[in-house]
């Protein structure tokens, strides 16, 4: 399984695309890994701008010389019902972005602390991911076959 599949079924599971209309998760470069868009084009182009105001906004933030991590950080950029919420957080030492898009919200301060436990529940379950394919093996029926074994197992002879 891939990280983009892990993803989407922890939020299936556990009903978090219902949170806001849009959310999407995005890894640093803008690539969308998840989101719950109907149209995959505009998951990519928020994809793309959330990487790209994020890290303006990291740009100028560095004027103020400080050297506090950007982790701590979220931008939001909204009226009392509607708006943007973005909250970055750590997959295997590589920086990802929460994204929210709502409207018309009824509560959006209790939104944005369900995106940020959303944050923390996200980074807590993968944080057991990897990406070497034996570290993940233990989802498997056989756990202890090498790829020489099942490659014997499926070599047939010919006739």
């Amino acid at each position: 399984m891939n990280l983009n599949q892990i993803v989407r079924q922890f939020f299936d599971e556990n009903e978090y695309h219902k949170l806001a209309d849009k959310i999407v998760i995005i890894r640093g470069d803008g690539i969308a890994i998840y989101s719950n868009f109907e149209d995959y084009l505009e998951a990519q182009t928020v994809g793309a701008l959330v990487s790209g105001v994020w890290q303006a906004a990291e740009s100028l933030s560095s004027l103020l010389n400080k050297n506090e991590s950007f982790l701590d950080f979220r931008l939001g950029f909204d009226t009392s019902a509607d708006g943007l919420y973005i909250l970055p957080f750590t997959i295997l030492e590589k920086t990802y972005y929460i994204g929210a898009i709502y409207g018309d919200a009824d509560n959006p301060g209790k939104l944005k602390r369900n995106m940020r436990l959303l944050k923390d529940n996200v980074e807590v379950y993968l944080s057991k991911f990897s990406l070497d394919p034996e570290k993940n093996r233990e989802e498997y029926l056989f756990e202890n076959i090498s790829d020489e074994e099942m490659d014997k197992l499926f070599a047939f002879g010919g006739i």
